[in-house]
């Protein structure tokens, strides 16, 4: 009978990706992740993707949260 080895795999690696890449918001001198959180009046703490964002600031410059967005339209699963 003839064995046949198997070539070796490469070991699977997580990706080399800092944290400081142009994907990740940026946190600001305040502390505050620089994303903009949507809230509904009931709750103005907690942001619709369930983020604390009490003491954020109102309508900051920043891009939307994803997530937050998402939920709005009702496309969370």
């Amino acid at each position: 009978m003839n064995l046949i080895a198997a070539e070796p795999t490469a070991p699977t690696r997580t990706p080399n990706v800092h944290p400081g890449c142009a994907n990740v918001p940026r946190t600001n001198g305040d502390g505050f992740e620089e994303l903009c959180h949507l809230v509904i009046e009931e709750d103005p703490d907690t942001a619709l993707c369930g983020k604390d964002v009490t003491g954020y600031p109102w309508n900051p410059p920043w891009p939307r949260c994803e997530a937050c967005l998402a939920v709005a339209r009702g496309e969370q699963n």
